[in-house]
Parts: C-alpha cells; sequence; structure tokens
C-alpha cells in the first residue's frame, strides 16, 4: 500500500523534497561560513593564491615536456595492436628478413624515407644518375654528436646475412641501369620484372613497393617494366634500445628532412619528398602550434561574453569586473593545475588545449 499525503503526493516525492531542502541548507550554511572565514582572511586569500600560481606557473615553462610517443595518445599501452606488433617485431624482425619484404603490421622504428618523382611525367628509369646522386648524398649525411660525426653507415640496421647496412635493392637496379648507361646502352637492357624481379646475383627481390607508376612492356610474359613513375627508398637506423642511440637517430632525420628540401629545391628533374619516423608526430604537434590564434580568439570571445553577461542597464547593478574577474579566477587556476600537471611528469599534447574552455563552460 502506497502512503499517499492530503493532496495525494507520494510519500517518495516529500522525501526527495525534504532531501533537498536539507542539501540546499548545508550548502548555504556552508558556503555562508567559507565567505565569513575568507573575509577574516584577507591577507592570506590574496597572497597565498598568488605566490601558488606563480610558483606552479614558473614549472609550466621549465619543465614542459611535449609527448613524442603518438602510440600513447591514440592507443591504450594494453591495445590489441600493440601487442600484434611486439609479436610482428619478433617473428619478423628487420634485419633477419629473407627476402625484405616488410610488414605494414609495425612500425620499422626509426626511418628516413625518400619519395623520387619524375618531372613532366618522365621515365624515373631514365634518371638513374640523379637518383643515385641523391642517395649517395643521404649516405654521405653527417650529424654531430657530442663532438663526434655520424653517418648512415653508423646508425643503420645491419643485414642479417653480410653484415652490411640493409638497403633497398631497387639502388642494385638503378646502378646497373647507370653502368648500362655509360656503356652507351639503354636501361631497356636491364630486366626489371615487377612486382618481383631477379638480381644479378640470382636472388629475386620483392619490389612492389620500391617502384611506382609502372607501366608493363608490350608482350612481355614475364611483366617487364618500361615505364615507372617514382622510386621509394628507404633508409632504416638502429636504435639498439639506447636512449643516446635514438638521440643520434632522432638527429639524423632531422638532418634528413632538411637535406631533402634543399635537393627539392635544387633539383631540375625530380621530386623529391621526405618521410621519416617522426613525421605524424610532428604534423600532430603542429596542431597545436597552429591553434594558437584561435585559442587567443576563443579567450577574448570568452571574456567579452562574461563582461556582456555581467553588464546591466544600471551601472549601479552592473558588475562587469565581476565576470572578467571570473574568468581571470578560471585561468589562474588552469595555470596551477598544469603547473602540478607537469611537476608530476606529465607531459603537453595538443589535445590539452581545449580543456580550458571545457573548464570554463562546466563552471
Amino acid at each position: 500500500m502506497c502512503f499517499i499525503g492530503r493532496n495525494g503526493t507520494s510519500a517518495s516525492w516529500i522525501r526527495r523534497r525534504m532531501l533537498r531542502q536539507v542539501i540546499h541548507r548545508g550548502l548555504k550554511a556552508s558556503f555562508y561560513w567559507l565567505g565569513l572565514f575568507v573575509s577574516r582572511h584577507p591577507v592570506f586569500f590574496l597572497t597565498v593564491p598568488a605566490v601558488l600560481t606563480i610558483i606552479f606557473g614558473s614549472t609550466v615553462l621549465s619543465r614542459f615536456k611535449p609527448e613524442t610517443d603518438l602510440e600513447i595518445l591514440v592507443a591504450p599501452t594494453h591495445s590489441l595492436a600493440k601487442i600484434e606488433r611486439s609479436l610482428a617485431n619478433s617473428l619478423f624482425p628487420i634485419d633477419q628478413s629473407k627476402n625484405k619484404l616488410y610488414s605494414d603490421l609495425h612500425t620499422p622504428g626509426r626511418y628516413g624515407r625518400l619519395i623520387l618523382l619524375a618531372k613532366s611525367g618522365g621515365n624515373i628509369l631514365e634518371l638513374a644518375e640523379q637518383v643515385l646522386q641523391v642517395h649517395k648524398k643521404v649516405l654521405d649525411l653527417r650529424v654531430n654528436y657530442k663532438g663526434f660525426n655520424y653517418t648512415f653507415a653508423h646508425l643503420c640496421v645491419m643485414s642479417y646475412r653480410d653484415k652490411r647496412c640493409l638497403l633497398d635493392d631497387i639502388i642494385t637496379i638503378f646502378e646497373d641501369i647507370r653502368l648500362a648507361i655509360l656503356s652507351n646502352s639503354t636501361f631497356s637492357k636491364v630486366p626489371v620484372s615487377y612486382p618481383n624481379t631477379t638480381l644479378k646475383d640470382g636472388r629475386v627481390s620483392f619490389i612492389g613497393h620500391q617502384l611506382g607508376g609502372v607501366v608493363f612492356a608490350p608482350n612481355s610474359r614475364d611483366q617487364q617494366v618500361k615505364f615507372a613513375r617514382a622510386v621509394q627508398i628507404t633508409y632504416y637506423l638502429h636504435n639498439y634500445d639506447s636512449v643516446t642511440q635514438d638521440a643520434i637517430a632522432e638527429q639524423w632525420e632531422n638532418e634528413f628532412c632538411k637535406l631533402i628540401h634543399q635537393l627539392a629545391e635544387a633539383s631540375e628533374d625530380l621530386y623529391i619528398q621526405s618521410l621519416t619516423s617522426f613525421s605524424l608526430w610532428r604534423d600532430f604537434h603542429k596542431t597545436g602550434m597552429l591553434a594558437r590564434s584561435e585559442v587567443l580568439v576563443s579567450l577574448v570571445l570568452v571574456l567579452l561574453a562574461a563582461t556582456v553577461s555581467s553588464s546591466m542597464r544600471d551601472c549601479l547593478r552592473g558588475k562587469p569586473f565581476l565576470g572578467l574577474l571570473g574568468v581571470l579566477t578560471i585561468c589562474i587556476a588552469m595555470v596551477t593545475a598544469a603547473g602540478i600537471f607537469f611537476i608530476s611528469d606529465g607531459k603537453f599534447n595538443s589535445t590539452l588545449l581545449g580543456i580550458p574552455f571545457f573548464a570554463m563552460g562546466t563552471i
């Protein structure tokens, strides 16, 4: 049997109303005593928050560290993708791959990728000399780390068979084409089939990921390549699970990008593009830099909205400065929270830029 009040009101509604009244009175009394306590200690509440903001705000500048591992931002540590990648790395290591078939299941660590495209729709096979010149400049690239000069030969992944730098077989093919051209022959004298081709030493190599825009010779049974629009060369770096080696490899990637940019501007026959292991992270991190203007505009709009919403026609009752002070208080709290976050070894990523505005909307 349900208890019904004199006006037909249920007991549950009465209990909810009584609970709201109790909570309202408790909050009202708590805020009253809090305001009374703050008003009796104005110096403390004016100086201590300001000092804490200055201390923690200074740590934002001194301990600011961006998150360099993009996987942490997009996948949890126990994700299936990371488990599969670890399994692929253990079962199919790059330096022990017999035919150098690099799988897309895993990222091969540090690397620099070079994409060369013939201008004006030309045949990249006819530009073997220019391609090999770019390749040589990449091999001769030097980076200085603590007084020592390092080249690709010091950082490359070694082949499991002959302990040499692991390079794409397409380079061997272009060297054969160059020799054929120097001997007053044509590049067509060098047989290149696709996607599998046979090298001079008898090895069958997969070059499906190294040549692009391929056109086959007519009436060829083994798919002989007559025309290719582009070539892709990848330079794999080894870090040996060392922080120092990884830092050198990262510096090599930076210098690699600068070199390719210079070569792209100077080359008359080739379009040259580069890609490295940190290219995606660099583009992701740049979103924070590109969003600076939007963040500033949003902050100005928030200040304007706070001022307008606190203003009234009656100048005596209007409190525009109170709205500005509220936004300023929130900003100070955000700076302090950011300082605590960085002191706790937190790392910055561009997705954190929107948090202050969500906080302002919630408050």
